[in-house]
Order: C-alpha cells, then structure tokens, then sequence
C-alpha cells in the first residue's frame, strides 16, 4: 500500500519538480568538477595523453549500455509492479535480472579484451603511448560486469523514486571521476592507474547502491535467486532497447573515433573538450526525463490522457529552460573557451561548439518522446528511428570529418540530432495522436531557433552582449505572457521564493 501511495504522488507537479531538481543537482555538481579539472589535467598529461583518457571515460561510459536493456526494463516492470501493488514479486525480478547481467558482462569483458589491440591500432596515437593504452584499455574491460549492473541497481532505486539518493552517490562517482586523475598524476602520470582508480571508485559506488536497494525492498535480503520466469516480462521489455544500446552510442561516439582514424588524437582533445562542456547542458532534459520514465511506465494504461498532458508540458519546459542556455553559449563560445583554456582552444574550439550546441538543444527535445515511447512499452520506435539514421549518420560523418575536420563532425552531429528530433514527433503525433501548439506556436518557435543562428555570424563581443540582450528579452517576455499558464507562473513565483 506504501508503494502505490507513493507513485500517486508521484504525479504531482511538486514531486516531479522535485525529483528533476535532484537530477539536476547529481549532474551539475560533477560539471563544476570537470570545468575546474580538465585544464589541470590536460596541463599534468598532455593533448594526446589527454585525448586518451577522453577515449577511457567514453568508453567506461558505453559499458553501461551492455546491461542488454536490463536496467531500463527493470526501472519499468519493477514500477509497473509498484503501480498494481505486486510487490512480493519484485525481489526475484530484480535478482535474476541482476545475475543474467553479471554472466553477459562477463562474457562481454572476456570477448572484447581479444580485439583491444586491433582497436587501438585504429586509432592514430603515438608510438610511445600505444601500449600503455593497450595495458588501460584491457583493465577497462575487465570493469564491464560492474559498470553494466551498477545501471541495474539504479534502475532499481528509480522504480521507488529514490532521486535523492541516487543522486548523492552520482555526484560522489562524479566528482572523484575527475579528481581521482589528478590525485593520481601527484604520485604517477600512468594511464593504467588513473584508470585503476577509476574501477575502484565505481566498485566502491557500486556496494553503495546494493546497500540502498536492500533498504528500498527488505524482501531482496531474503529471495536471493535466478528463476527465468520472472525476468521474461523484463526480457521482452529488453529486446529493442538492448538493439537500441548497441547502436545509440556508435552514433554518439563514431565522431570521435572518426576524427582519432582520419586526423589524429590532439584533433579529438580540440572536439572533445568543447563536447564535454555543451553535452552537459544535457543534464537539464535528462534530469526531467528520468523522473518520467517510471511514471510514464507506470500510469499510460490507467491515466493515458494525464500523461499525455505531463508529456506536452514537459516538452515546452525542456525548450524553454534550454533554450537560454544555448543561446548563451553559442553567442560567447569564442570569449567562454577563451577564458576558460586559452587562446589555441578558443580558436580551434569555439565553432565546435556552437554548432554542438545547437545540436543539444535538438537532442533534448528528443529526450522527452524518446523516453515516452520506451515508458509504455514501444522502445521498438526509437529504436527503429535510430536503426534507419545510423548508416546515413555514419556516411555523413565520415565525409564531413574527412572534407572539413572537427568543424564537420560538429556540423554532422547537429545536423543528425535535428533529423532525429523531427522524427520522434511526427511518429508521436501520428500514433499517439498528440496535440500539440498553435499555428503561432510553431513559428515562435522557428524564430527563436533561426535567431541562434545570428551569433555565429558575429565576432564582435559588443555586438554580441547587445544581440544576447535583445533575443533573451523577447524570448523572457513571449513565454511569460503566452507560453505559462496562471498555475504554471504561480509555480515558477513560490519557487524563485524558495517556498516548500
């Protein structure tokens, strides 16, 4: 009965505020360690030991997609089972889905150690550094069984809208995943090590969660085993999103593989630094997303017409609140990356990320029906979209980087995430027949997007402060006046009031 109360809060504005804002924090607080630490680290390793590590991080970061959709499917039947209140069932779910990622991680590990040099023959290092990446590399691998269940045990802990606390040990994991190189470099600049450092951070993270699941369910202390039964609606959830894991990050990370094959592994510090900095503008739409999922998974068959009206909002929240920061950052991008690194960045660097920005800002908003579709039970339709844009995404990508450098691969990435935008609402509004904005709406939105264009246009920093000050001004006066309900600016007020 505790279970299904909870989710019936769980649909309030408030809880959902809530919960985003704690999202939010567990991806802001790691942002703030990564702006203050990569200057040093870059300094302390070098631009191609540098890029290196980048290539790490991604690929500790892609091990989370190897849980074969397991994590996902759990976060999903697990609150469906909340929503009907079958809670006794939960703990064998969660076990045997948890055991059937360890034995796939591990066989994953195994598989991927044999073609690790092949890998790192790809991509254009020095001669110097080729085996110590060689020695990292095959380390990372053998971290695949934790890095894969640990999206499990959060799964786990979303079902049962403990943000708090995942939040918390987020910004721990993310913190020392930027501080525990530095750390490192005072006693040995060794790749190895760093990366060692890392594994054990996560291993420590990893118990921490298992802790907070047994306190979220009692019953998983005691029903400690695998019975395949019970994972088969996980199994069957699962399917397409395990199809969708494997192919969404070699969208994502071709580019930088692309530019370490054609130009070489300094051209991916100048792409990577900026991608990193814009790609957390991220964790706005990603924040919200995640406190939707379980409640789109839980509420669509009994309450269609309220979630659907918690869709439509969240989409206008998404722009809105992103929108000025993108503006921002594609206006100063040159005068931002100059204070921040230095001129040869600013140079290199800027253009990069102006048109990455823009390509965030189409990613979020495709965040919102991404996760709709894979909440109710249809993750075959992102899934399909993504399997339809991957070979054009490659092609592309390929011929931009090798035509026009990182500049290409930028334009590649926001030309694509715009193309997947498009897509995700024009299949929402035809199968799942959403309303969406007015006529006016639309082009409002049409000429916010086409004024981010300006900026790129500009050089001087004047000229951009006046321009930055007019389109934020309209752009805070249309949505106050056209685009907020009377409930919704009461909700905006008593929070800048820091009313509980």
């Amino acid at each position: 009965m505790e279970d299904t109360e909870n989710l019936t809060i769980a649909y309030s504005g408030n809880t959902i505020a809530k919960n985003t804002i704690y999202n939010l924090l567990g991806n802001i607080i790691p942002v703030i360690f990564a702006v203050a630490f990569i200057p040093p680290l870059i300094k302390g390793l070098g631009a191609e030991r540098f890029g290196i590590l980048s290539l790490a991080w991604m690929i500790i970061g892609y091990f989370s997609f190897l849980d074969l959709g397991i994590g996902r499917g759990l976060t999903k039947i697990v609150a469906e089972r909340i929503g009907l209140n079958q809670t006794e069932q939960i703990a064998k779910i969660f076990w045997s889905s948890l055991f059937l990622m360890i034995a796939v991680s591990i066989i994953a590990a195994i598989i991927l150690s044999f073609f690790i040099p092949s890998i790192v023959s790809l991509i254009n290092i020095s001669e110097k550094y080729r085996q110590e990446t060689i020695d990292t590399f095959l380390i990372l691998a053998l971290s695949i069984p934790i890095v894969t269940t640990m999206a499990g045990l959060r799964g786990m802990l979303e079902a049962y809208q403990k943000f708090a606390m995942i939040n918390l040990l987020k910004v721990i994991l993310g913190a020392f995943t930027f501080l525990g190189p530095l750390l490192v470099l005072l006693i040995t600049n060794s790749l190895f090590w760093i990366v060692v450092f890392l594994i054990f951070t996560r291993i420590s993270i990893w118990i921490l969660y298992l802790i907070q699941c047994f306190k979220a369910n009692k019953a998983m202390r005691q029903n400690i085993r695998f019975d395949l039964n019970s994972i088969k609606p996980v199994l069957k959830f699962s399917i397409w999103i395990t199809i969708g894991n494997l192919i969404l990050p070699m969208i994502l990370y071709s580019d930088r593989f692309l530019i370490g094959a054609i130009i070489s592994a300094v051209a991916i510090t100048f792409y990577v630094t900026p991608y990193e900095l814009v790609t957390k503008l991220m964790m706005i739409p990603v924040a919200l997303s995640g406190v939707l999922f379980p409640i789109f998974s839980a509420g669509f068959l009994s309450k269609p017409e309220i979630i659907k009206i918690i869709f439509l909002r969240s989409v206008k929240f998404t722009f809105l609140i992103m929108y000025p920061f993108v503006l921002l950052t594609i206006t100063f991008a040159y005068e931002g990356i100059y204070l921040w690194l230095g001129k040869e960045f600013a140079i290199n660097s800027s253009f990069v990320l102006q048109l990455l920005a823009f390509g965030i800002l189409m990613n979020s908003l495709s965040l919102i029906p991404n996760n709709f579709f894979q909440g109710i039970g249809k993750p075959r339709i992102p899934t399909l979209i993504n399997l339809a844009e991957f070979p054009i995404y490659i092609l592309i990508m390929w011929y931009l980087v090798k035509t026009y450098g990182i500049n290409g691969a930028a334009f590649g990435f926001m030309f694509m995430a715009t193309i997947d935008a498009i897509a995700m609402y024009v299949v929402a509004k035809i199968k799942f027949a959403f309303k969406f904005e007015s006529l006016f709406s639309l082009i409002v939105f049409l000429i916010m997007i086409s004024a981010l264009i300006v900026p790129i246009l500009l050089s001087d920093t004047l000229t951009k402060v006046i321009l930055f000050i007019i389109v934020f001004s309209v752009y805070f006066l249309i949505t106050w006046n056209r685009f907020l309900s009377v409930e919704e600016k009461n909700f905006v007020i008593s929070k800048l009031k820091f009313k509980v």
